[in-house]
């Protein structure tokens, strides 16, 4: 009765150096969703020491990574890149000299971006707004601004990983000044020009388009 513990204690002995030399990787900042644009680092542990990491995007090689003396690394990936929509991504670093350690981590990337319908019409008419990607905040602001005056139209807010939207909302009065009218989208409650997320249209009001 007592040897199959002894071998039961032995295999656990000599599994744990296993599990604790095992390699790791995460992302910093830690987010459920990055928006294009953004920087993001990845931050390995558990690598063989003054070696070097591969770091994978599915599958598709990257860049060497540097491996410090503790057997970790710190690499900032700058400006992640998604044209329209969001898309979940695989990063991998795997030890160049020790293949066996790799880990990998899922990051999701957002395009942004704000999609308005119809695209005439009345300038009284109650647009279709569907928008993603704004990571700045939790509500979704309109700025119209017209000759030098502006308007904040809260549009709503902003929900799941990657901060989406989807309502609908009148951004122009019946009334509204002949003219071009700027509509900034971001998630600022007050208007300012140099916003570094945002996204702006342009509307025309012309004569018998009220």
């Amino acid at each position: 009765m007592t040897r199959p513990l002894a071998v039961a204690i032995t295999l656990a002995s000599l599994a744990a150096p296993s599990a604790a030399h095992a390699a790791s990787l995460t992302t910093q900042p830690a987010k459920p969703c990055y928006r294009d644009g953004e920087s993001i680092s990845f931050v390995g542990s558990g690598f063989t020491p003054l070696s070097t990491a591969n770091l994978t995007r599915d599958g598709t090689f990257i860049s060497s990574i540097p491996i410090d003396a503790t057997g970790q690394f710190n690499a900032t990936l700058q400006k992640l890149d998604q044209d329209q929509g969001a898309q979940i991504r695989t990063y991998t670093a795997t030890d160049a000299n020790n293949p066996v350690l790799s880990a990998s981590v899922p990051v999701t990337v957002s395009a942004v971006g704000v999609r308005l319908s119809p695209g005439t019409g009345s300038v009284s008419r109650r647009f279709r707004i569907s928008a993603r990607g704004f990571t700045t905040g939790d509500t979704l602001w309109a700025h119209i601004v017209h000759l030098g005056s502006s308007r904040n139209v809260k549009i709503g807010l902003l929900k799941g990983a990657c901060h989406t939207l989807r309502t609908r909302r009148r951004l122009l009065p019946r009334n509204a000044s002949f003219g071009r009218h700027r509509i900034q989208f971001d998630t600022f409650r007050r208007y300012r020009r140099d916003r570094p997320v945002k996204v702006a249209y342009t509307i025309r009001v012309v004569r018998g388009a009220q």
